[in-house]
């Protein structure tokens, strides 16, 4: 896949994941009270990345899902 440059406006956050298993996070720098929900959202992700236990149930929760959908559109 070649370089693809992504646009954020000032209140979006991002997370992107690496091949070598490493992420970067663009979260926006806010003063004041107000949080917008998919800077907490993305906040609260990325430090579940950081946490082995929460990846794996993660995976595991998704494994289920794609099982699930599966067996359901099996004919």
């Amino acid at each position: 896949m070649p370089p693809t440059t992504l646009t954020l406006a000032p209140w979006d956050a991002a997370i992107v994941l690496k091949q070598d298993g490493t992420f970067e996070t663009s979260l926006p720098h806010i003063k004041g009270d107000y949080i917008p929900d998919n800077v907490i959202l993305g906040a609260a992700l990325a430090y579940a990345l950081r946490n082995d236990d929460l990846c794996t149930l993660i995976r595991e929760n998704f494994d289920r899902e794609c099982v699930a959908k599966k067996e359901d559109a099996t004919p």
